[in-house]
């Protein structure tokens, strides 16, 4: 038997009901899906109890690591997970993802995932070290706060232990629980609280393993290559990380394998509390902060911390409370009806009273619980026209949106929480161009000519970045979600790839080869971007026949909320907006173009979406998939399961 590289051969499966261990052939898996998310799509697709809730016992919760985990493979720590999302309007199948280190040592463990079905009757958590599998009781967990409950088990099994857990927000099925790693690393979607729906409390694991690497020369060659891009990543758009006035940097907080760092720092406040803060977590409570005190306090220091503590997403907090306030601003939700104290609203006291009535579901606690889209149909009225006026139909926020990026457009139509990293690709580059050309960046290479360069090897052509035409956007989107499907199943940290850019070069331009050849270098397996479309075409249509059997209808679905196409001046709280406030992007030759204020073409929408229907080889009247495209990719197995959706 030939020795596996990258991979360990190790899936394993676990019945919490039965109490019962299995293990699963990676390699059945891989040769078709490769890994992380393309690995855990497929394992749905065989495992799922199809038309059950989220919180069903029998829902299959997968986590999975990537092929470069625990290798030399630079920043390659990630752990996919994806399963029916509690949090979604309506439930169905998403990803999250976390970095770290434990999917390093579940690698080092023996093991490439898992998979967690059915629920125990108390309170318990998993723990593997190496070949060992346990299911052992934790009810003195149970109702533990995530610091505390990361303390405990590290004083049970030693410092190095790696550790997933969940906080009272999860056990008590909020629709937004999140999964709490080391490095304040947290997923979303409400898996948290799926695995409070399976009394799971924790997962624990060690591993004195290594992980074989067939070209250990050529993985060196290719980090150090990586390393001398210096121009690249969306860590390094602004060189320094995220912090609140009056808080100092301590120190780097790095995920395993990575060379450089990004913003995730030890801070330390004013008080001289320390926490690990990285991008949105430390500003999600800053604006109501602000205006309550006229200047940021201690309370946005703290806001992050009591957030994973409780173990509730601070981006689904965000939605809860920007719906909250204009709720409460328009007479519709005020301190009668909701029992919190809303002229406190930016005080720690608030958040931390907020939080507890989430977690224990009390009082009106229990409709927040739903999130800010379900509880707005709870309230119902005015109530819910505000959320239809804010966020998706499936109730996720907008950045890097479409009435700014014709390349967003089909992102958030196709998918029911679009990855965060599909809109990075689109707006690191497009950032750095703008702080070029707003000369906010004197050290800026990111010309119209580069990004133009970028746009040709990335996106399909130059005319995937001129902005005055919806002309080459289709392509442009489908090779961006085929080149970030790739990364989550890779699984690759967002904020070190792709290499879009390359300062060390004359003509600027990334590496689009690079995974394919790092991936090679790996496993031994001569893969090129050719080669990885391929994966990322078949993933992306099993993605599709996923979402087709859960119950979306096709091109019925594919739609953008109303307001997108309505033109109006809007905030715009992205990246993007803070250091291009006019929203300027290139146009066709010398012209530069202004999105401010505008809005999605219908026609050219309806016209993007016929164009993209083409190029995956979809139905254009139904956008459902046509079995011979399903079995062109060697997904013949779902055509009988999809029915009349495969046409």
């Amino acid at each position: 038997m030939k020795k596996l590289c990258g991979w360990v051969g190790k899936i394993l499966k676990v019945d919490l009901t039965h109490e019962q261990i299995e293990i699963l052939d990676t390699m059945a898996y891989a040769d078709k899906f490769l890994g992380g998310l393309g690995i855990g799509h497929k394992l749905y697709w065989d495992h799922a109890a199809w038309g059950a809730d989220a919180f069903d016992e029998q829902q299959p919760l997968i986590f999975m690591t990537g092929p470069l985990a625990a290798t030399p493979a630079p920043s390659a720590p990630r752990l996919s997970i994806c399963g029916k999302s509690p949090c979604i309007y309506p439930e169905t199948f998403v990803s999250a993802s976390l970095g770290g280190f434990f999917a390093p040592e579940l690698k080092k463990a023996g093991f490439d995932g898992i998979i967690v079905v059915g629920r125990a009757d108390g309170a318990v958590h998993i723990h593997i070290e190496d070949d060992n599998v346990e299911i052992r009781e934790a009810s003195q967990l149970w109702g533990l706060g995530n610091l505390t409950t990361h303390e405990l088990l590290k004083n049970q099994y030693g410092k190095n232990v790696r550790i997933l857990s969940i906080g009272p927000g999860g056990e008590n099925r909020t629709r937004y629980g999140i999964i709490y790693t080391d490095v304040a690393g947290a997923a979303s979607m409400g898996f948290g609280s799926v695995m409070g729906a399976k009394n799971l409390k924790a997962i624990t694991v060690k591993g004195t393993g290594s992980v074989a690497v067939s070209n250990p020369e050529a993985v060196k060659q290719l980090r150090r290559r990586f390393s001398e891009m210096t121009g690249t990543g969306f860590y390094n758009l602004f060189g320094n990380p995220i912090i609140l006035p009056g808080m100092t940097v301590v120190k780097k907080a790095h995920c395993h394998g990575c060379p450089q760092g990004c913003w995730r720092t030890v801070q330390q406040s004013a008080s001289g509390a320390q926490d690990i803060r990285k991008c949105q977590t430390n500003l999600f409570y800053s604006l109501w902060d602000r205006k309550l005190h006229g200047q940021i306090t201690e309370a946005s220091f703290q806001a992050a911390t009591l957030a994973n503590d409780y173990g509730l997403c601070v981006l689904d907090l965000v939605q809860l409370m920007f719906w909250l306030d204009k709720c409460n601003e328009a007479g519709v939700l005020t301190e009668k009806e909701t029992g919190l104290p809303m002229a406190q609203m930016g005080s720690a006291e608030f958040l931390e009273d907020l939080l507890k009535k989430i977690c224990s579901r009390r009082g009106f606690g229990s409709v927040l619980a739903e999130g800010a889209i379900r509880a707005s149909e709870n309230v119902g009225g005015q109530a819910r026209e505000i959320t239809r006026n804010m966020f998706t139909q499936t109730g996720r926020a907008i950045a890097y949106g479409p009435k700014v990026f014709v390349l967003s457009a089909l992102i958030y139509a196709l998918e029911p929480r679009p990855f965060i990293t599909e809109l990075h690709e689109v707006c690191e580059p497009l950032t750095k161009w703008g702080r070029w050309h707003t000369k906010t960046d004197e050290q800026s290479y990111m010309s119209t000519d580069v990004i133009r360069r970028i746009g040709k090897a990335f996106w399909g052509g130059e005319k995937a970045v001129d902005f005055s035409t919806y002309e080459g956007k289709a392509l442009a989107s489908a090779l961006i979600q085929n080149r970030q499907y790739i990364k989550e199943s890779l699984i690759l940290c967002d904020f070190a790839w792709p290499v879009y850019d390359d300062a060390s070069t004359e003509d600027h331009v990334g590496d689009p080869g690079l995974e394919g050849r790092l991936l090679s270098a790996v496993t031994g397996r001569e893969i090129d971007e050719a080669g990885l479309n391929r994966f990322a075409e078949r993933i992306i249509a099993l993605n599709r026949a996923i979402l087709l059997r859960e119950g979306r209808r096709g091109r019925q679905d594919d739609i953008l909320p109303e307001f997108f196409f309505i033109e109006r001046d809007e905030f715009i709280a992205d990246v993007f907006g803070m250091h291009n406030p006019q929203l300027l992007l290139p146009g066709s030759g010398d012209e530069v173009i202004s999105r401010r204020g505008k809005a999605v073409d219908r026609q050219g929408f309806e016209k993007l979406l016929d164009d993209y229907y083409g190029l995956r080889g979809w139905d254009e009247k139904t956008g459902y998939i046509k079995k011979e495209t399903l079995v062109n990719l060697d997904l013949a197995d779902c055509v009988e399961p999809l029915g009349n959706k495969a046409v």
